[in-house]
């Protein structure tokens, strides 16, 4: 079957084809009914859906992440495009091809990883540079961290995404290692590139973007930290204590126990590193959802249930215009 990709919807089309689940749930509806609210995806995009008939009978047969085979008819609501589903079945693995939903970067990932290399060696402290350095040119690590998303579904989930994120993050840090002289920029650089390298194991691309087994049960931040330890027993001489505050700037990045980190930042550098990390996940969150809903005409976002509000989409145009104002009326 050939594939209709969500990029190619138009309003009032029939639609027979498969699609990878980012989300299901059961809902009622105002007239006291349950229906699946559904979010469906492939490499170009992701469309909201309903699912009105047969709603519990249909919800024990698949589960988010699972690629599924859909018939249905697009409409408008609310100004934007929305996927009535008629009839749905979980897919078999030989019916699809696993591309087709997995998005990927727009840089090359050699590329990426070159630079990111410029960006290692260009680390001052010995010790720093060479632990660094022997994790990214490891040859076990090399392949996964060109492929690795840095994320299931909210920021940078997609192939390559997660070098996108840490050459992002490495950017600002040396931007603001120049403004605030008396950060250390090699241990800023290297929580950049070692925050989120334990996803390399705690993701796996194969069948969409998944949390592997490890993943599940130690998690990221634990694995980053179990591989600094790993690779500085293997320099000769590693201080200890440069040892522990790096495990530190790993363990601390997402800045507070609730959100999962088992250590909130105690020092200026890993404090930073939380921050600029956090930074650039939401801008890569919020570009990517006006990105995709500037499409529809309307002025303002879907919500997001992320960040708890809809999200303005004319911004730029009501400076452009306030610009050709000032024009006139010179």
């Amino acid at each position: 079957m050939e594939k209709i990709f969500i990029s190619s919807f138009s309003d009032k089309q029939t639609v027979h084809s498969h699609f990878l689940t980012k989300s299901k749930s059961i809902q009622v509806g105002k007239n006291g009914r349950s229906y699946m609210s559904l979010v469906l995806s492939d490499k170009t995009g992701q469309i909201d859906c309903r699912v009105w008939d047969n709603v519990e009978d249909l919800d024990g047969l698949f589960q988010e992440g699972d690629v599924v085979l859909v018939k249905g008819s697009t409409q408008l609501f609310q100004s934007r495009l929305q996927l009535i589903v008629h009839k749905l079945e979980r897919a078999g693995e030989g019916d699809y091809d696993i591309e087709d939903f997995i998005s990927k970067s727009d840089r090359d990932g050699q590329e990426m990883y070159q630079e990111l290399l410029e960006v290692v060696r260009s680390i001052r402290d010995p010790n720093i540079r060479q632990i660094t350095l022997d994790t990214v040119e490891d040859p076990e690590i090399k392949p996964l961290l060109m492929k690795a998303p840095a994320a299931k579904t909210i920021h940078h989930a997609k192939e390559g995404g997660l070098l996108e994120h840490v050459l992002s993050i490495c950017a600002v840090m040396k931007l603001l290692s120049g403004h605030y002289k008396h950060l250390n920029l090699d241990l800023l650089l290297f929580g950049a590139i070692f925050h989120d390298i334990g996803k390399i194991w705690e993701l796996n691309i194969d069948k969409g973007i998944q949390y592997t087994d490890v993943g599940r049960l130690v998690g990221h931040l634990v694995l980053a930290s179990e591989l600094v330890e790993k690779k500085a027993s293997r320099i000769m001489g590693f201080p200890e204590p440069l040892k522990h505050v790096l495990k530190h700037i790993i363990l601390s990045h997402h800045g507070k126990l609730e959100y999962g980190s088992p250590k909130r930042p105690k020092f200026l550098e890993a404090y930073v590193v939380a921050m600029i990390d956090d930074l650039d996940s939401k801008i890569d969150t919020i570009t990517s959802l006006l990105t995709m809903d500037s499409k529809t005409g309307a002025s303002w976002t879907r919500y997001s249930p992320v960040f708890d509000r809809y999200f303005f989409l004319d911004a730029d145009d009501s400076i452009e215009s306030s610009r050709n104002d000032d024009t006139r009326d010179a």
